[in-house]
């Protein structure tokens, strides 16, 4: 009985100590089939200045990735506050419910290198959405050996741009 009661315990606590978050790690590969197939939206939730300046999925300058066209949203998850400080943007889910009323929308969420977008897929999932993706590796991937992003991540094998509006202005 004492064993049982143990076990039990035991148990209860693994399964509070799990991560319980309903949305699907998918790496960009697989978020670019999504899309480009029509199953859903890439929502990068990096800054405007990430997004403009160290690029985003779409068209590039060889015309690769027109598929992606008008299926990549900027929400930033975080904002730049008093001082230059980044904080949580406080309408980024009242944003989104805006931008995708229906929350069963294929969403997949990005950012540099996949924390971000968990933060923001955890809330997403909070407001009722049901078909929420995390993009492993994000936009620029992991760190090589000399600490630049040069492994994995969406920036070393699927095309980008670095405009915001789409394509390239020169």
């Amino acid at each position: 009985m004492k064993k049982n009661l143990f076990s039990t315990a035991v148990l209860g606590l693994m399964l509070a100590a799990t991560d319980v978050s309903a949305y699907t790690d998918i790496n960009p590969t697989e978020s670019y089939n999504m899309v480009v197939a029509g199953q859903g939206y890439i929502i990068d939730v990096r800054t405007f200045e990430e997004f403009v300046w160290v690029g985003h999925p779409g068209k590039n300058k060889a015309g690769d990735g027109a598929a992606l066209e008008g299926k990549v949203v900027n929400e930033s998850w975080m904002k730049y506050g008093k001082g230059d400080v980044l904080v949580i943007n406080p309408s980024f889910v009242s944003d989104m419910e805006e931008l995708f009323p229906d929350k069963t929308t294929p969403i997949i969420m990005m950012c540099r290198s996949g924390v971000r977008s968990v933060a923001a897929a955890v809330a997403l999932e909070a407001a009722g959405y049901t078909t929420v993706y995390n993009m492993l590796q994000g936009f620029e991937g992991e760190t090589d050996a000399n600490g630049y992003r040069t492994v994995n991540g969406w920036k070393n094998t699927l095309p980008y741009n670095f405009s915001n509006v789409g394509v390239y202005g020169d």
